[in-house]
């Protein structure tokens, strides 16, 4: 018997624009793998285009449950733009390349033999890829890796299991995609996975910018959906399953769930059947005042009425400069200005800032490891505002508080977010501060964003121009 799918958790609406999905999902059919109803709406919003034929969402992010499909769904799509696109460059990855390249042969391959001529599968190694022989268009998996796609350029980049990326495989990736979009205006981003757990902080922060977007209504940028077992439901009860698993009752039944139940228990079934994340609980700054701070339309800073700070992570691996200011009513706006890997950028690129916003001050943690950089500012003439320990302690607890009271908005960015929900505390006598150590990944846009609040709450008064006279 076929069910109805069950309702989304939380996803982007679909419009009234025209959309791609409906052209995939004939595809798909034609594979052989007709999409679920899940599938077909995750099609139908993520490829919604414009008056102009360009795609609204530059990223797509998806997460469901185990065996629900994804991969079915990304395959599709991957081919479809191969076949749309002359000379289409599409990419994926997953948890190594191996493990791509095996997909590719072993999984997508024999869903495109029904196309005789029109496909062509290469396996010479190193090379591996699909090719659409009336567009030239290429489907190729690659490693996920920073150097990647060095030198590439791409039309739709697909990364699948996105939980088992960590804080810093992930960012690289971002960054490694970023560059091969630049000449291709159309360009598309898919992120699909399953929660994760302690270690999958960048997929958090990826889904929370998602849960963002989709909380805000917003129907450009970035387009979400999200299927799993909901807070007033048992993952692990029978009778729920077809409730909650978009794929139960089609490709998946109550044997298969069951056996997955007695070979992973009850907390991984939970994770990996009913999507829900196992590290939620264990949050310093809780998820739903988090979503709920965050604002896409958090005005532009004026000029000479903000604050900066920077930061960077203990082993050196990132760095991190956010903006603060407050609005006329006194609520505080907080913003990652920007965050890469390694902190050799980071002098010169915090003098751009300074030029450009002439903050009021820009400050630090004088106890923690950017120390080096703050020297090296001072001795080249910029002015500084320390925080000492005590400064530090309460900016964290103000910056707590805010975020709980509703007090503070805060522009989404996935790097923030990955550092919200890996930050953890450290003891500071009877106070606490953030502690980078005891956090699960790096916290550099956190502590910065800290930092900077505080920083603008404590400028040096203007006392205007001293004269002699």
């Amino acid at each position: 018997m076929t069910l109805p799918g069950p309702n989304p958790l939380l996803a982007t609406p679909r419009t009234s624009r025209p959309s791609y999905g409906p052209a995939v999902g004939r595809l798909a059919a034609a594979m052989g793998k007709p999409l679920m109803p899940w599938q077909q709406y995750a099609a139908d919003v993520g490829l919604e285009v414009d008056a102009d034929g360009r795609f609204v969402y530059q990223q797509v992010i998806v997460t469901v449950p185990r065996q629900s499909g994804k991969t079915t769904l990304f395959g599709a799509v991957m081919v479809h733009r191969a076949a749309i696109v002359p000379r289409a460059r599409v990419w994926f990855t997953q948890q190594s390349q191996k493990d791509a390249v095996d997909w590719m042969t072993n999984e997508l391959w024999p869903l495109l033999s029904g196309f005789g001529p029109l496909a062509h599968l290469r396996r010479m190694a190193g090379s591996e890829h699909v090719r659409w022989e009336a567009t030239q268009g290429l489907v190729r998996p690659f490693p996920p890796t920073p150097a990647g796609l060095h030198g590439k350029i791409s039309d739709l980049v697909v990364i699948d299991e996105c939980w088992a990326f960590d804080v810093y495989r992930g960012p690289a990736l971002d960054q490694a995609i970023v560059p091969t979009t630049a000449t291709r205006p159309n360009a598309q981003t898919w992120k699909l996975s399953t929660a994760g757990d302690s270690a999958s902080g960048w997929w958090l922060g990826t889904v929370e910018q998602g849960r963002a977007a989709a909380r805000h209504g917003r129907t450009d940028g970035v387009a979400y959906i999200e299927y799993g077992c909901p807070d007033t439901l048992d993952p692990t009860d029978p009778v729920s399953w077809p409730l909650y698993h978009p794929a139960y009752g089609r490709t998946i039944g109550t044997s298969s769930m069951q056996a997955a139940l007695d070979m992973l228990g009850p907390d991984e079934f939970g994770r990996a059947y009913g999507n829900r994340w196992t590290q939620q609980t264990e949050r310093v700054v809780p998820l739903d005042a988090w979503l709920a701070c965050q604002r896409s339309d958090v005005p532009e800073p004026v000029a000479g009425q903000v604050a900066v700070a920077f930061d960077v992570a203990v082993d050196r691996s990132a760095a991190a400069i956010s903006a603060a200011w407050r609005g006329e009513d006194g609520r505080a706006f907080v913003e990652l200005a920007d965050s890469r890997q390694g902190v050799a950028w980071l002098g010169d690129r915090l003098r751009e800032v300074v030029d450009r916003w002439g903050p009021v001050a820009v400050g630090y943690d004088q106890a923690g490891p950017a120390v080096d950089i703050a020297d090296s500012l001072e001795r080249h003439g910029m002015v500084l505002q320390p925080l000492k320990a005590a400064d530090y302690a309460a900016a964290c607890a103000g910056l707590l508080d805010a975020i709980v009271a509703g007090a503070v908005h805060v522009r989404p960015h996935r790097d923030l977010d990955a550092a919200a929900s890996a930050a953890a505390r450290r003891t500071l006598g009877d106070r606490w501060c953030w502690g980078r150590r005891a956090s699960a990944a790096p916290i550099a846009p956190l502590t910065s964003a800290t930092c900077a609040l505080w920083a603008y709450d404590h400028a040096p008064a203007d006392i205007g121009t001293f004269r002699v006279w």
